[in-house]
């Protein structure tokens, strides 16, 4: 009896019970599905503290790549703290985007490490439940998630870039000196072309100018001066250059008579730059990057060089076929088209840095070795053009889809750890660092024509997934088609055994 009060008497544990949730046997015929309800919104509720937490933690970690750069905005450059934290916010949205995948996984190996550490995983397989049921909630609000952040992708965040993009331009407009870089020629401003030894930011004030003054049909003009202020007329379209204490070095172009040098001193010199500050605004308001689009506006504009890509093609074919090129040459002009053993064949030598076929067609017919050359170019700006609008589409859709492979990979490797502690952050850093290399890498080999841009952009997923898929059917006993059914005889012979009473 002493040992049975002092059971009582124990400190309960810190999780609360699976029976308080509702998912205690219910006699032979195991759960009823409204207590496996409650489980779901249990399990789905304990992920919700270590989500924010892991959001909070690599939001932080990637903020601070860029954080010294605002704050050098605010101290050395004089720009006002309300527009640099406007800057701030609007440089969120793509931090936002991935971090949000990488607390999913934190979130998930935490949560089921903390369910294995206290046994429930134990207790809800006791209880009959399948453990692939468990995942049910977790996978459901992955798939929210994937969704919520597919459409911020596509029309939040494009939105936010162009903004940001917008604001760091009036910044440069309402301080002109944030786009000076000491000791780099400007070329700016319609014209001239401007160096500066050294800028104040606060103050608008340069020192040691430089300016060369572009004159059609004769030599440039150049100025020197100690110091100098750059500043915009207050409608924005002129920019106005006030320099002091300098000198103008001028060869004037007569006509008839010899050259003759000229040298002006000067105290102060003022030059208006006419439309500087309108080429800036047509630039801002007429102008989308490819961060700076939809999903939508991608597909258009991709669908438009396409198309241009094709005729341009067409051209050229019977351009060189006029001009005795063999038609079983052809292929090599628009690769992505030829059958695929001519691709194959490309790709590897791509990798190897093997010659490109249009190489040695031009060996074949050298008098149209300039003409292939202006073709190569041509085509490969094309080719380029459409690859990097093809990775930025894929790239809208991959990322989110993260959430859902996380899933999938933090559960068991969760249930394996048995600890929410420093091993949960060492393996959510390694694979998010995994997932981000790869998402890199496939993006830069498809800028390089070296991938396709849908197999750059979703190998990251297809690999952990799998990986992923791997690890959740052994955590939940899931018999794969090529896994071996082990052998019960001996099991069963020793439950038989230990179940027989002992005479």
């Amino acid at each position: 009896m002493a040992r049975v009060a002092d059971r009582s008497s124990a400190k309960p544990r810190r999780s609360k019970p699976l029976r308080a949730f509702g998912v205690a046997p219910t006699g032979r015929h195991g759960v009823g599905s409204a207590p496996v309800r409650l489980l779901h919104t249990y399990i789905v509720r304990l992920h919700l503290v270590p989500f924010v937490l892991g959001f909070s933690v690599v939001t932080f970690i990637l903020v601070m790549d860029v954080l010294f750069d605002y704050l050098d905005l605010v101290v050395n450059r004089g720009v006002a703290p309300w527009v640099v934290l406007q800057l701030f916010a609007l440089s969120l949205g793509y931090i936002v985007a991935l971090s949000v995948p990488c607390a999913v996984l934190v979130a998930v190996l935490m949560t089921f490490g903390r369910l294995s550490q206290d046994n429930e995983i134990t207790a809800i397989r006791a209880s009959g439940i399948h453990l692939g049921t468990v995942l049910l909630g977790p996978l459901g609000a992955a798939l929210l998630l994937t969704i919520g952040l597919t459409l911020f992708n596509n029309h939040v965040l494009p939105e936010s870039n162009h903004a940001f993009a917008n604001l760091l331009i009036d910044i440069g407009r309402m301080r002109p000196t944030v786009k000076l870089q000491e000791g780099v020629f400007v070329t700016d401003f319609p014209g001239y072309n401007l160096l500066v030894q050294s800028v104040n930011g606060r103050t608008n004030e340069m020192r040691g100018v430089t300016i060369y003054q572009l004159n059609p049909g004769g030599p440039p003009t150049t100025i020197l001066a100690k110091r100098g202020f750059l500043s915009y007329t207050p409608d924005g379209r002129t920019a106005v250059l006030e320099l002091e204490d300098g000198e103008i070095h001028d060869i004037p172009a007569e006509e008839g008579g010899p050259r003759k040098y000229r040298r002006l001193v000067f105290k102060k010199h003022v030059i208006n730059i006419a439309g500087a500050g309108g080429i800036l605004e047509r630039t801002v308001r007429q102008t989308r990057g490819d961060r700076e689009m939809s999903a939508h506006d991608l597909l258009s504009e991709r669908d438009t060089l396409l198309a241009e890509y094709a005729r341009a093609t067409q051209t050229r074919r019977e351009r060189f076929l006029t001009m005795g090129l063999p038609r079983d040459a052809l292929a090599a002009l628009q690769p992505e088209n030829a059958p695929i053993s001519f691709r194959v064949a490309a790709g590897i030598g791509r990798l190897f840095r093997q010659p490109d076929p249009l190489e040695r067609v031009a060996r074949r017919v050298p008098p149209l070795r300039s003409e292939f050359e202006l073709w190569r170019v041509e085509r490969d700006a094309y080719r380029k053009r459409i690859a990097g609008l093809s990775v930025e589409i894929h790239k809208k859709f991959s990322l989110p889809a993260a959430c859902v492979v996380f899933v999938l990979l933090g559960a068991p490797l969760g249930m394996k750890v048995r600890r929410a502690g420093p091993a949960v952050a060492f393996l959510s850093i390694a694979f998010f660092l995994f997932y981000w290399l790869c998402l890199i890498g496939g993006e830069e080999l498809a800028n390089r024509l070296a991938a396709p841009p849908w197999l750059a952009m979703w190998l990251p997923n297809v690999v952990l997934g799998i990986v992923g898929l791997y690890w959740t059917a052994q955590v939940c006993e899931i018999m794969m088609p090529w896994t071996a059914r082990p052998r019960l005889d001996r099991g069963a012979g020793a439950i038989a055994a230990a179940a027989s009473p002992a005479r």
